[in-house]
């Protein structure tokens, strides 16, 4: 599929100047114009210029793919890298999170969610007074106070120097044949100077003359405007339907069947979804490097491996043919069922391979949503949008995805009413995001649902488990220790290990260790590690190391938790588990606050400050425990007798500053800064 190549940046220098002018005067600026004209990487550029003068963050959204408005405050939140797992409103959690921080917000292609961008972005910058917001689309927002920067196409001379670029030509002079700056121009003005209309007219231009290149224009413009000449803000389409006439059947059918996914994708996907009938398996590639030669199919390279996307315009297109090809319901129910198989699958796989799977899964976070909303919009897959819902609970549960789980789960099972083993699946695990959430009443109501549906009892264990966390978030240790036990019990006698026998230990531990009964805590604790080392299971060993900082710090061992609450860190990192993180940097700054010494107690200080940037955005400070708590009073009230109020706060503020990362490093005495 040939080589990733970044490309180079040219001409807006006078766009660049204007927009940043508008930004600083102004707090709301909008990039309108229509599509292909470059209004994404104007504003990348834009705020890559500003990205020193905003201190409080520079935060890049993208919202092409996002087709339900009511998680939108979710796409921007988590971009943002919010922790926020509370069942508080999400917009509200933004606006708390940005009252005080100056920071620059960029809403990328905002048109079909004109509605619900301008009611969230109106709440933004009401309750964060020093917040600026980019948003492109292509129209306004209608927010009061916008300011609209129509962006043009580009001059004549950038523009040759763009076609020039992507040509590969070289410099001016460097022409091939007979062509000077004239027919180069001419070929610009033909195409109203559209950076992406020039794009896809430089890879024909590799392969033909200037003046080939111009006529076959001609053509084009001919067919489409019946020779009065293009219309103005025609010549993108006029040069997308030429590009799409210079493909091959396959490359066009490919083209057309590659527009129902809702984000990049890899080669797999694309096999999977794409082939059948006149494009077989075997030619999806061949087609598919067609297409990136092209220009219209844009490969980079990702840690999963290499992935493959195409800019909305082009998808667009591609869409509008699949409808005239009468394609559109086959392709979407291939598409729904690879990304179930995937969902399943990963479930299946998810211990032993848990890095892998979370950075993949992640990658293919947007086409999981879309293929959910495809499930939503008949009637007759509800049965499989509960399923792919419930086989997603690792990505609710692990990556961080709470308020999106319950989100899609709620949605699902109000879809389908039928009894069947998916459904009850999709009660439970709702059950346990919910109960993550801190929403206990709700999923008590949950799990008497799951209790009437589940009648033959093919998910007692985790009924068991679920009622167990709830009776630990109610403070019923004892009650809560006797159900764990009984789920791993019945999990092990299932052989049921990651979402079953494994949680189960750790929240046994902990229960275990709240109801005073170290000894049966240490046990559990070495029975669970033992069982991630069988199954190579790393995110619920990062639990169970917290756990055990947590056992080692009720016994006094400062050493002991302090290399638990590392290990924990490292592990939590390995899945951007915010909220494990948070709660081992604030158990370190406990071990620090205990050490003796003041530089020991500025960095419990630090560390402390550090953390309460993330509980106050979080929703849930201490996840709401008492014991943790009490941890956190008792080191502060240590590190302030240790360097009195007033540095004690000077070293708390300026951790509350610090990026989360940088607190991290410092945690782990990766920097001494």
């Amino acid at each position: 599929m040939g080589t990733s190549m970044k490309t180079t940046f040219i001409g807006r220098s006078v766009e660049i100047t204007q927009v940043i002018r508008l930004l600083r005067e102004s707090r709301l600026v909008t990039l309108t114009g229509l599509g292909g004209v470059g209004k994404t990487r104007l504003a990348r550029r834009v705020a890559e210029e500003l990205s020193g003068e905003f201190p409080g963050g520079l935060w890049q959204v993208e919202l092409a793919c996002l087709t339900d408005p009511r998680l939108l405050p979710e796409a921007v939140a988590d971009s943002m890298g919010m922790a926020d797992q509370s069942a508080r409103p999400q917009a509200e959690v933004l606006a708390e999170w940005l009252s005080a921080r100056r920071a620059l917000l960029m809403l990328d292609t905002c048109e079909h969610l004109v509605d619900a961008v301008a009611s969230l972005v109106d709440t933004l910058l009401r309750r964060a007074p020093v917040l600026r917001v980019l948003a492109t689309g292509r129209q306004p927002l209608g927010v009061s106070g916008e300011h609209l920067y129509p962006v043009p196409p580009l001059p004549v001379e950038d523009a040759v120097a763009l076609l020039r670029d992507r040509a590969g030509l070289g410099g001016a002079g460097e022409t091939p044949g007979d062509a000077g700056e004239g027919e180069l121009a001419e070929i610009c003005r033909r195409l109203d100077c559209v950076p992406l209309a020039i794009e896809l007219a430089a890879v024909r231009l590799r392969a033909v003359p200037p003046g080939r290149l111009t006529r076959e224009l001609d053509d084009r413009y001919h067919l489409l405007t019946g020779g009065d000449g293009p219309a103005r803000h025609e010549s993108l389409r006029a040069t997308m339907g030429w590009s799409h006439e210079l493909c091959t059947p396959a490359e066009r059918l490919l083209w057309a069947r590659l527009s129902v996914f809702g984000s990049c994708f890899d080669l797999e996907a694309a096999e999977q979804v794409c082939a059948g009938g006149p494009l077989p398996p075997e030619q999806v590639l061949e087609a598919l490097t067609g297409l990136v030669e092209k220009s219209l199919v844009r490969r980079e390279e990702h840690p999963t491996g290499v992935r493959l996307d195409m800019l909305d315009t082009v998808r667009e297109f591609g869409a509008e043919w699949l409808l005239l090809l009468g394609e559109g319901g086959t392709v979407r129910n291939r598409y729904r069922d690879y990304y179930l198989r995937l969902a399943r699958r990963c479930a299946t796989e998810w211990s032993g391979r848990q890095v892998e799977w979370y950075a993949r899964m992640r990658a293919e976070h947007r086409n999981l949503r879309r293929a959910f909303e495809i499930c939503l919009a008949d009637p007759g897959w509800s049965r499989v949008g509960v399923d792919l819902a419930g086989s997603l609970w690792f990505l609710w549960v692990c990556c961080g995805m709470l308020r999106e789980g319950r989100h899609c789960l709620e949605a699902a099972l109000r879809s389908e009413t039928g009894s069947g083993p998916e459904r009850i699946k999709a009660l439970w695990v709702c059950a346990w995001v919910t109960l993550l959430q801190g929403d206990l009443d709700a999923a008590r109501e949950l799990l008497a649902r799951c209790r009437a549906e589940d009648t033959a009892e093919t998910a007692a264990g985790y009924v068991l488990q679920m009622e167990g966390l709830l009776a630990l978030m109610r403070r019923d240790f004892p009650r809560a220790a006797t159900l764990f036990e009984q789920a791993v019990t019945w999990h092990a006698a299932r052989g049921d290990v990651p979402a079953g026998l494994l949680p189960c230990h750790t929240m046994a531990a902990l229960s275990l260790l709240a109801a005073g009964r170290p000894e049966e805590t240490t046990r559990i604790l070495a029975e669970g590690r033992d069982l991630c080392e069988a199954y190579g299971e790393e995110w619920n060993r990062a639990q169970m190391e917290y756990v055990s900082a947590w056992a080692e710090q009720v016994r006094g061992d400062i050493p002991g938790a302090l290399a638990h609450a590392r290990a924990s860190l490292i592990g939590a990192r390995l899945f951007a588990d915010l909220s494990l993180t948070v709660a081992c940097v604030e158990l370190i700054a406990w071990t620090a606050a205990e050490t003796p010494g003041t530089a020991a107690a500025r960095g419990a200080a630090l560390l402390l400050g550090a953390a309460q940037a993330v509980w106050d955005s979080s929703g849930l400070p201490q996840f709401r425990s008492p014991i943790l708590i009490m941890i956190r009073q008792r080191a502060v009230t240590r590190a302030v007798r240790t360097l009195g109020g007033g540095e004690f706060d000077t070293h708390f503020l300026r951790g509350k500053s610090l990026d989360l990362g940088v607190a991290v490093k410092y945690a782990l005495e990766e920097e001494n800064s």
